[in-house]
């Protein structure tokens, strides 16, 4: 059983800008595609930060227009100015990477713990692979069940479990049946929660007992 990583979820088109791109290019852009983001690179596609709207936002000055006295009636409106004059002045550095074969459980702990919802994915040399999302963490969730039915069967293969039934709806395992030992259905039973896509196990596996068999000592 192989374990989803970065690497099956993530996007690998990244809408990207220079550090010498100018704030309202920035802007142009996001408004254009429809992004949160963008990643700013050098010449060789490495990472140096990630431009967000926040980041947009805490680069524009509000200046507060002179009154004129022959329109007292007609409020002034603000106009916005630009506190940085270029990409690379607004961008947040350095931006949270992560490598392609890092496992989604890893990608997702280290976005809790910077509290950001993206990452950029990125080669040993920080060039730019790709971008992965808090949503495409969870398009493992999205599998359907015969996938993951046939991840399951190697994982019985592996194991004594020829009295062992496993059944997969919605994403449930249930598991049932009889082992020779507590340990085997212990085990059984972490391998499956760890199957790519699986939200639950339910378990209802006995262990048999070996004619002339006699119980452990506690």
């Amino acid at each position: 059983m192989q374990h989803w990583t970065v690497r099956d979820v993530m996007t690998p088109e990244v809408l990207t800008v220079d550090y010498d791109t100018s704030p309202a290019e920035v802007i142009t852009t996001m408004t254009k595609y429809d992004v949160s983001a963008l990643a700013v690179i050098d010449t060789y596609d490495s990472v140096l930060g990630v431009i967000t709207r926040t980041d947009v936002l805490n680069g524009i000055a509000v200046e507060e227009p002179e009154r004129v006295s022959r329109a007292p009636w007609r409020r002034p409106v603000p106009t916005p100015a630009f506190t940085a004059r270029s990409a690379g002045e607004m961008m947040s550095a350095p931006a949270q990477t992560v490598t392609p074969d890092v496992t989604l459980a890893q990608a997702g702990r280290l976005m809790r713990r910077h509290a950001v919802n993206r990452l950029l994915v990125t080669a040993a040399d920080r060039r730019l692979l790709g971008i992965v999302t808090a949503a495409d963490l969870l398009k493992v969730y999205d599998r359907p069940d015969e996938a993951i039915r046939a991840d399951v069967r190697p994982v019985l293969a592996t194991l004594p479990t020829k009295d062992v039934a496993v059944g997969v709806h919605d994403g449930v395992a249930r598991m049932a049946g009889t082992v020779a030992e507590a340990r085997t259905a212990t085990v059984l039973e972490r391998l499956i929660r760890d199957v790519p896509g699986m939200t639950a196990v339910h378990s209802d596996i006995a262990v048999r007992r070996e004619r002339g068999a006699v119980p452990a000592a506690n």
